[in-house]
């Protein structure tokens, strides 16, 4: 099915805009593709669907394997996937050079208007130490850029920014998950993190910060990175501890962590929402029944891992009461699928607090747009929803206690097209018809 064009005008009556008033319901109208006006009409009276910008996913990697046989999903379907979930800006963190051609190819032949996507190229990490630990980012597959003196970063910047990168993603931690928990990779030195910081800065180029600990958090933030993305995993921070870290920013992923510890009972019923069987390859869910025991059991860190990301939870959930959460997933980790997974952190972040549901949907995407607008190198942090911006947003159920903030959106419009999700999943599985049957499975890349 072919979409028709944006052309004329579109109107929605008596809709709620909480990013404008979360007390007001707006006449909204669109004409060619862009927002023409937002009409107060009165106050709420409960119920109505609200209107929001399409969600931003802030840490996903597009060229890693989401599939648990270890396979990478065709680009052109994850950008499919993202776009069936009403995710319309994706912050690409680890390799998205190996996908842009597909990517780009996809995007003139397709009839949908394709996710906006910002991306870092390829990541910096540590040389290997002589105890024969490499950086973190060198055991997946996806080149990384390594660094020992000043003069790599020069290149990595340059290499980058001529494969479309727009900011930098540091990989900085050693692994360390919990107190006690074994060091798994080599780190920079403070003195290669310093000039690291500072190059950047003195070339206008954003940095985003790969960390574990509070003590990394700790060193990166003395260096100048405010951008985190990760949440800290082996304490939660204190009063105290957020004190140190003014103006910085973190990115939840729960998501991406969570497959490592779950049963497959747990992932059965994970993968049983709207949308997974749409969207993603449904031979997953025959791998996941097999799953006898918790991966992290297998590995010997169940225990270190939940506790991780019960640590994790709780400090999003404070940079979420101070404005500095962002929402993201690490999805293309093995088990946390595009798309999907998003609308499974906003789930895992709010748990049973409704309360939660309104900064959480303005988080995942009033302050994500934002914060991929920040990263292609625009920092004015302009409302997404305001006269003359493209008419791209969701309609979403209104909060309630007894629905999910998984579920997926009433409507999806991207620059004025109507998303429509049956032919999207008859697209996707076009697509994946093409590709030849995978490999045997290989388990979780740990």
């Amino acid at each position: 099915m072919t979409p028709a064009p944006p052309s004329g005008g579109q109107q929605l009556w008596g809709v709620a805009v909480p990013a404008l008033d979360p007390e007001a319901l707006y006449d909204v109208t669109t004409e060619n593709g862009v927002f023409t006006a937002f009409t107060p009409t009165g106050p709420r009276q409960g119920g109505e669907h609200e209107l929001w910008p399409g969600y931003t996913e802030t840490h996903a990697h597009v060229a890693l394997p989401a599939n648990w046989d270890d396979t990478v999903e065709d680009p052109r379907i994850v950008a499919l996937q993202y776009l069936y979930h009403g995710v319309t800006h994706v912050v690409d963190m680890f390799g998205f050079p190996l996908a842009a051609d597909a990517w780009a190819a996809g995007r003139e032949a397709s009839p949908w208007p394709y996710p906006e996507i910002a991306h870092c190229g390829y990541a910096v990490t540590a040389t290997t130490d002589t105890a024969g630990r490499t950086g973190h980012g060198v055991e997946f597959p996806a080149p990384v850029h390594m660094l020992a003196v000043e003069s790599d970063l020069d290149h990595a910047l340059r290499a980058n920014a001529e494969r479309g990168g727009t900011f930098l993603k540091v990989m900085f931690t050693d692994g360390t998950e919990q107190p006690g928990s074994p060091v798994r990779f080599s780190r920079l030195s403070e003195h290669v993190l310093r000039f690291t910081a500072r190059i950047a800065a003195e070339r206008g180029v954003t940095a985003v910060i790969d960390c574990n600990t509070l003590q990394e958090t700790r060193w990166a933030y003395a260096c100048g990175f405010r951008l985190f993305a990760h949440t800290v995993r082996d304490r939660t921070l204190d009063a105290i501890d957020w004190k140190e870290f003014e103006g910085a920013r973190f990115v939840s992923t729960l998501a991406g962590l969570r497959p490592m510890i779950m049963t497959g009972e747990e992932f059965l019923t994970e993968y049983a929402r709207e949308g997974f069987a749409e969207t993603q390859d449904v031979r997953n869910l025959d791998f996941v029944r097999g799953i006898e025991k918790p991966y992290g059991i297998e590995y010997g860190v169940q225990e270190t891992r939940t506790a991780a990301l019960a640590d994790m939870r709780r400090n999003a959930l404070a940079a979420l009461n101070r404005g500095d959460l962002l929402v993201g997933t690490d999805s293309g980790n093995t088990g946390a699928y595009h798309g999907y997974s998003l609308l499974s952190e906003l789930d895992l972040l709010r748990g049973d607090d409704t309360t939660l549901d309104g900064p959480l949907r303005h988080q995942a995407t009033v302050g994500g747009r934002r914060y991929f607008d920040e990263l292609t190198g625009d920092p004015t942090g302009t409302h997404p929803l305001r006269v003359g911006a493209p008419a791209t947003y969701n309609l979403l159920h209104a909060s309630a206690p007894d629905r999910p903030l998984s579920a997926l959106p009433v409507t999806t419009v991207v620059r004025g097209t109507e998303i429509d999700r049956p032919a999207l999943a008859r697209e996707i599985a076009a697509l994946r018809a093409t590709r030849a049957a995978p490999t045997d499975p290989k388990g979780l890349v740990a």
